[in-house]
């Protein structure tokens, strides 16, 4: 008979003794606590033994039943059921003494049932099944499931692989003879009951997925469950988990050693309040237009749209990090976004790459017209289908990610592309009320964007694209 899975109380669940017959079991992460009072010696043997080695279901029974008698099985059945529903027991295949794979909760609405195996059904992994090492060992996660499983050895690895492609029972034995056919089994139950497996059926597009499911993309659907709270039990927004472990990024950024710097047109605030065109008006007119005037934007005007969307207005020191207030709303105020200027024709600007810096409002110039710079002219030029001209100027958008992800755990990527998102919807009514022409780029390279600026892909890197120029009359 094939070996039952071992019960023990998962990762980070602590149980803390009040007396001989109380003890208080916490949650990780959620804190919650829960007390079970009026216990036997049998039931805290049992509670001690989940806390430490663990133990099949049938091994606790006959701890509880040899030292309190058949009477307290139903408690001990019943608390198993409690633990279950609580999210506080992890499910492990042993093999030899040794363990192979534990099935632990992550999220609240984690429930385990090991699935029966058709012997005569094809088995394969879901396609949304990743694995990837995390500390010392290898997980196997999935964002359709709310638990994962950790594989101490490379026993579960080698059954996931070989999942790759529709197996049978019998074909998976046949396929590892190194493992043992109890353990293959196991390990069939484990992924089948979390989740982790589909049976093929003839005519399906993606085994055991809906139409709504088959339309999903492993990257994003991976990114949509691991960004916002239920599927996941890792820790979760402003978490500040590298306050005093590393110095957080200034608020704004500025070059080294600049070619050199140019100061920029600022526009008087208080008469564009008053003469500026209404809001409505501008909100109702904008639009993309990649069609551009004859003659180009000049400095004068592409000083008085950085100023009005992108600017410092004010910088705050705070105990934990630099922030600041600018025109576009930013997560946090931390704003790690970044602008970079690729400049084709801007009249008493010459073309090449520049840095803005918003604090002291001008650019900062990285180079000339280099063919890497015109590489991203060309590239934007055909993402917005405007091949026959290059654009006057693009702006990419880069990201400092350690600025946000010095405070945010688990969100910090999905607020950068908030942040971006926000910034386009800035610039195009900026762009809008100035009459210039304004355009958003749906993606663009960021490799060659860092080969251009000369700077550490994992430090710095582009995230958006956005192109402006003079408006055809």
């Amino acid at each position: 008979m094939a070996q039952a899975f071992v019960l023990s109380f998962a990762e980070g669940v602590t149980v803390e003794a009040r007396s001989s017959d109380c003890v208080v079991i916490e949650m990780p992460v959620t804190y919650k606590q829960y007390t079970f009072k009026g216990l036997s010696t049998g039931l805290r043997q049992a509670i001690d033994t989940l806390s430490s080695t663990g133990a099949t279901e049938e091994d606790l029974a006959r701890v509880v039943q040899e030292t309190d008698g058949t009477s307290s099985l139903s408690r001990l059945y019943y608390y198993l059921m409690i633990f279950a529903e609580r999210r506080v027991l992890s499910y492990s295949i042993f093999n030899g003494g040794h363990s192979l794979a534990t099935l632990s909760p992550s999220s609240d609405s984690f429930r385990f049932a090991p699935a029966p195996v058709d012997p005569r059904a094809r088995y394969t992994l879901s396609r949304f099944a990743y694995l990837h090492r995390e500390r010392e060992g290898m997980v196997l996660e999935s964002p359709l499931t709310h638990g994962r499983i950790i594989l101490h050895g490379w026993e579960g690895a080698a059954v996931a692989t070989e999942l790759a492609e529709p197996r049978t029972l019998e074909s998976l034995w046949n396929g590892l003879p190194s493992v043992p056919r109890d353990a293959v089994a196991r390990f069939l139950e484990m992924f089948l009951g979390a989740g982790f497996l589909s049976e093929l059926k003839p005519g399906e597009l993606h085994p055991g997925e809906s139409e709504a499911l088959a339309q999903w993309e492993f990257h994003d659907l991976l990114f949509h469950t691991r960004s916002r709270m239920g599927r996941h039990a890792r820790p979760f927004g402003g978490t500040y988990r590298f306050y005093t472990r590393i110095e957080p990024l200034p608020a704004t950024k500025k070059l080294d050693a600049p070619a050199e710097t140019v100061d920029l047109y600022r526009p008087d605030m208080n008469t564009l309040e008053q003469e500026d065109f209404p809001f409505t008006l501008v909100l109702e007119e904008r639009k993309s237009i990649r069609e551009y005037g004859e003659r180009p934007i000049t400095d004068r005007q592409l000083g008085e749209f950085l100023y009005r969307s992108a600017r410092v207005k004010d910088l705050v020191r705070t105990e934990f990090q630099e922030l600041s207030s600018r025109p576009y709303p930013g997560a946090g105020a931390i704003y790690e976004l970044e602008l970079y200027l690729s400049v084709h024709s801007c009249e008493n600007l010459a073309p090449g790459l520049y840095h803005y810096c918003p604090k002291d409002h001008r650019l900062e110039k990285i180079c000339g017209l280099t063919e890497t710079v015109e590489a991203l002219l060309k590239d934007a030029a055909g993402s917005a289908g405007i091949d026959d001209r290059p654009p006057q100027v693009l702006l990419t958008i880069a990201a400092r990610f350690q600025r946000l992800s010095w405070k945010y755990e688990s969100l910090a990527y999905s607020l950068l592309l908030k942040d971006v998102g926000v910034l386009y919807q800035t610039m195009y009514l900026v762009a809008t009320a100035m009459d210039l022409a304004p355009s958003a780029i749906g993606g663009g390279n960021s490799d060659l964007f860092t080969q251009a600026a000369g700077i550490d892909y994992y430090a710095e890197t582009s995230v958006g694209e956005f192109l402006l120029g003079s408006k055809r009359i």
